[in-house]
């Protein structure tokens, strides 16, 4: 690629990241959320992808990382459902009204879908670049 837009992928993706896990945390309170951030931040990698070839964006997210993420993204909805239906339900762990934390429950599923998301998308993009 050409210099110029190399320059500007460096400038540029470390403020693509932040707007991308910004959306992802921010989900619950405004609008958007777990996908658009994680496209977001999977956008970012694929123009460093396509700026600076494969193996550069490999260096900064490897496939075994993305796969690993994906991983404990489950066991994060697997804890998630148990501490959902057994743990609040029987307790009786609840949140009060009008309260910010009373529902941490949005917050993590929020979370978990944007990095569930971000990885399939950082392994879509890697396999079309690589065929």
């Amino acid at each position: 690629m050409d210099v110029i837009i190399r320059t500007v992928t460096k400038g540029i993706f470390p403020f693509i990241l932040l707007l991308g896990f910004s959306i992802i945390f921010h989900g619950h309170l405004t609008p958007g959320g777990s996908f658009p951030g994680g496209a977001v931040v999977a956008s970012g990698f694929a123009l460093v992808a396509v700026a600076f070839g494969l193996k550069t964006a490999e260096k900064l997210i490897s496939e075994e990382t993305t796969h690993i993420i994906e991983g404990l993204v489950a066991l994060m909805l697997a804890g998630l459902i148990l501490y959902e239906s057994f743990i609040r339900k029987y307790v009786g762990l609840t949140g009060q009204f009008f309260n910010l934390w009373s529902s941490p429950t949005v917050l993590s599923l929020n979370v978990a879908g944007g990095l569930m998301v971000m990885s399939a998308l950082i392994l879509i993009v890697f396999l079309v670049i690589r065929e």
